[in-house]
């Protein structure tokens, strides 16, 4: 065949491929669907090359374009006033209607643990403050809410799997307590209807949600993106490897248990017969994921130990407590089952099984668990004194079972697949080795799939949640998290969009230096434009990482929007340091945001320190002098300079706050921080 005939055959070819093609929309753009009130929305999609496509609203609006030679296309459409419901419709080669469309205002929220805990709370410990009365209240039809998938990836991606849905109590357990409260705040006072586009995902890292492009300016990080861009490559052959195993096929019985019923080599690992001899070693409790056994990886590990009893147990009914297992798992001892929990949300659950004197055939006891890992860390992961047995009612005579376990993945989880790998074989030992695994951690890969794809839908603002996991890196975060912030307005074309993010809560789990990255947040107000921070000094849990009152933090977040937005004037935070004046052993602050006047919460001001000239911290007496504080330095301080207030990790009841009841931020008056 010549040039010319393979020429002509290529376009028919194609020409019968486009003939075929039809409109396309993102999954964002979808009945029940809420669109930004009075603006020009985007709204966008595929269809054939060149393709002339008709947008056409049943508030009277009509817009055409033609698809470019990639078949992409995208018109700007005006919104009326709030209302609905609506219709829609997309015409080309084939017609689409979108139904029951509102429009009113238009909110993402986005971020980690402290946006994504949902309103049931994850149980036992982070339990959302009134939640089964939130849950039962549930029933906003005018609030819809879209929760974009969770998935990371290596490239920008055309579109993100979500989905719309109103707010009922059937459904309200699963979706993000303190964006509902938001939107609910916001519905409440403006009696319009509210979308929330809920983008979370708890354990990443501020760099996973900015382009890699805007992270260069980043010099702290050349190393780790010229990884990224090192094993981008690579991953493509990881991918292949994967998906060229059996796909596991889980059970449709039960939507709740997925994994009921479902085997996992169950009968052959379980047993005290089976030849685990060149399995690897990892040592628990642990996150696996902060492993050096086994590093990023979702999916099924199974982990084996064997015990040695005492010989006056042998006759008794056990206890073998594992502690809290993240995601779930099924749990054998001698072969024989003795525990599960498979219900999802139960990843920091204690696990205490009974094992009864019918199973125990000697001093050795074999104990095999099958972990299961939907993502974010994974793993046996307590701390060391929750892995033990003893007799039952004898906890006192308890023997560790913590310490080195054999283990061996036997299923990985990717694109929210399971892939099966040949336990025999010992297959996982066999996949390719990419140094940057692909997961909520990765630099820049939410970025790519859970950014990009959705912000072209036209919104009034953000309001975001993160820090935990970048503490200890304070001063790049001075400059990571502005940039973060500037390429999602970048990447939404609006300059001026609207920003606010909470600072972290006090928290016992980082009481050794999360008030760097505090003061580091706070100091970012001032460092991105259009933004607002909401303090939650007053709001920490020790034991938690979460401020579990979500009703306040949402009405925090609401009053910037209802003051800066709606109209609607009012105090949007809590006293913020703004200057000093040292006079001798007084040091004078003044603040801002002091609304009707500066307060004391429990009787005294506490929690201020002055520092000397050499760094030296003294404790030291406050009060309140109108909207001042004057700080009286201990005679011991012969050179005050600095003032700290409430400038540890963990803070249990701090004590400044305006009249309306917002807590002033932790602060420092030094110009630089110097993490410990």
């Amino acid at each position: 065949m010549n040039l010319k005939k393979t020429f002509i055959v290529i376009i028919a070819l194609l020409s019968a491929l486009y003939a075929n093609a039809n409109i396309t929309l993102p999954h964002i753009l979808a009945s029940r669907m809420v669109l930004q009130q009075k603006t020009l929305c985007t709204l966008w999609g595929k269809s054939s090359p060149f393709e002339d496509i008709t947008v056409k609203t049943s508030w009277d609006v009509e817009e055409k374009t033609t698809a470019d030679a990639s078949g992409n296309w995208s018109v700007k459409v005006q919104t009326p006033k709030a209302g609905g419901p609506y219709t829609i419709d997309f015409i080309g080669k084939n017609h689409i209607r979108l139904n029951d469309i509102l429009i009113g205002e238009v909110w993402i929220t986005s971020g980690t643990t402290n946006m994504e805990i949902p309103l049931s709370g994850w149980p036992p410990h982070d339990v959302i403050k009134d939640s089964r009365e939130i849950i039962d209240n549930c029933t906003e039809e005018d609030i819809r809410i879209t929760i974009i998938q969770q998935k990371p990836s290596f490239n920008k991606e055309d579109d993100a799997n979500c989905w719309w849905y109103k707010c009922a109590p059937a459904g309200a357990d699963n979706i993000s307590a303190q964006a509902y409260l938001f939107a609910k705040k916001l519905y409440q006072e403006l009696k319009i209807p509210i979308g929330i586009i809920q983008i979370c995902w708890t354990g990443s890292y501020t760099e996973c949600w900015a382009d890699l492009e805007a992270l260069k300016l980043i010099p702290s990080l050349k190393n780790q993106i010229s990884e990224f861009e090192r094993c981008k490559p690579l991953q493509n052959s990881l991918n292949d490897w994967i998906k060229s195993h059996r796909k596991i096929i889980l059970s449709t019985k039960n939507w709740a248990k997925p994994f009921e019923g479902v085997d996992f080599y169950d009968k052959d690992v379980c047993r005290l017969s089976f030849d685990d001899s060149r399995w690897k070693k990892m040592k628990l409790p642990c996150y696996m994921d902060n492993s050096d056994g086994l590093g990023p990886f979702d999916g099924i590990v199974w982990f084996r130990k064997w015990v040695n009893l005492p010989a006056e147990w042998l006759d008794k009914k056990l206890i073998l407590s594992l502690g809290p297992i993240d995601d779930m798992d099924i749990t054998y001892v001698n072969g024989e089952k003795v525990g599960e929990t498979l219900e999802d949300g139960k990843w920091n659950f204690e696990r205490k099984y009974e094992i009864p004197n019918s199973i125990i055939r000697g001093n050795d006891l074999l104990i095999a668990v099958r972990v299961i890992d939907g993502g974010n860390g994974g793993g046996i992961c307590g701390v060391k004194e929750s892995m033990c047995i003893y007799p039952e009612g004898q906890e006192d005579k308890a023997i560790s079972i913590a310490g080195e376990w054999k283990y061996l993945p036997t299923a990985e989880l990717y694109n929210n697949v399971y892939y099966s790998y040949d336990y025999k074989k010992l297959d996982y030992y066999n996949r390719p080795n990419v140094s940057v695994s692909l997961n909520m951690k990765t630099i820049s890969a939410l970025y790519n799939s859970m950014i990009y794809p959705v912000f072209k839908y036209t919104v009034t603002g953000i309001i975001f949640s993160q820090g935990e996991t970048n503490v200890g890196r304070a001063e790049e975060y001075l400059k990571l998290f502005p940039a973060m912030v500037a390429n999602w307005r970048e990447t939404a074309g609006n300059p001026n969009l609207k920003f606010y993010y909470s600072q972290m809560p006090p928290n016992g789990l980082q009481a050794d230096n999360s008030q760097y990255m505090r003061e580091a947040q706070r100091r970012c107000q001032y460092l991105i434009p259009n933004s607002g921070m909401v303090p939650l000094m007053d709001l920490g849990v020790f034991s938690s990482y979460n401020a579990l009152d979500k009703k306040t933090v949402a009405a925090r977040f609401a009053a910037w929007a209802l003051n800066d937005l709606y109209n609607k004037p009012q105090e949007t935070m809590g006293p913020e340091y703004v200057s000093m004046t040292i006079m001798k052993n007084e040091i004078q602050l003044s603040f801002s945001h002091t609304g009707s006047g500066l307060v004391c919460k429990g009787g005294k001001l506490t929690g201020f320190e002055v520092l000397d000239t050499k760094g030296n911290a003294y404790e030291a007496e406050a009060e309140i002098a109108g909207d001042k504080i004057i700080v009286t330095a201990p005679i011991e301080c012969k050179a005050p300079k600095n003032v700290r207030y409430a400038y540890k990790g963990w803070i249990e009841k701090p004590s400044l706050f305006n009249k309306e009841g917002f807590p002033a931020s932790s602060f420092t008056t030094e110009k630089k921080l110097i993490e410990k």
